[in-house]
């Protein structure tokens, strides 16, 4: 039983669409290319050797600059977790599902694009989870974003 994933199996896999990741504090990291991903993440799930069956989280993130993607995957064979990020450009993101893959996508996925306005294609079922039916202002979770709901905190 290994404590970590191989990386360098990943990155030879797909040269030049999959780099290893510093984070701190430690842990096994990825950043892929979007153009990927599908293939990428079946390569996880089918693999034997990394035994990455468990998708536990799917989150997003606004960096300023751009979005991310996050995938937090884990083996409940081996132990060891892995985290995949991708980097999405600010201006009409988007990204392939992979919830016919890991079915817990799904409605990761749906809150994704609902508070972060990812476009998710081929996602089997796009509508909205959290906001109500007839919202209409935009990203909520999006950096800049100010709905009707928008309250300016004072500085500190």
């Amino acid at each position: 039983m290994s404590n970590s994933v191989n990386i360098d199996l990943l990155t030879s896999k797909f040269p030049g669409k999959v780099e290893k990741l510093e984070l701190q504090p430690a842990q096994d990291a990825v950043l892929v290319d979007k153009s990927i991903i599908r293939e990428f993440m079946q390569f996880l799930k089918d693999e034997k050797s990394l035994d990455l069956d468990y998708l536990f989280c799917l989150s997003a993130v606004d960096q300023e600059e751009y979005l991310e993607v996050v995938y937090h995957l884990g083996s409940t064979i081996e132990h060891y977790k892995l985290a995949v990020k991708v980097k999405l450009p600010s201006e009409n993101p988007s990204i392939d599902t992979i919830c016919d893959i890991y079915r817990a996508a799904n409605w990761y996925e749906r809150e994704i694009w609902e508070l972060y306005g990812i476009d998710i294609i081929n996602h089997p079922d796009l509508r909205l989870l959290l906001l109500p039916e007839d919202w209409n202002e935009g990203a909520p979770m999006r950096r800049g974003w100010t709905g009707s709901d928008f309250i300016i905190m004072p500085e500190p």
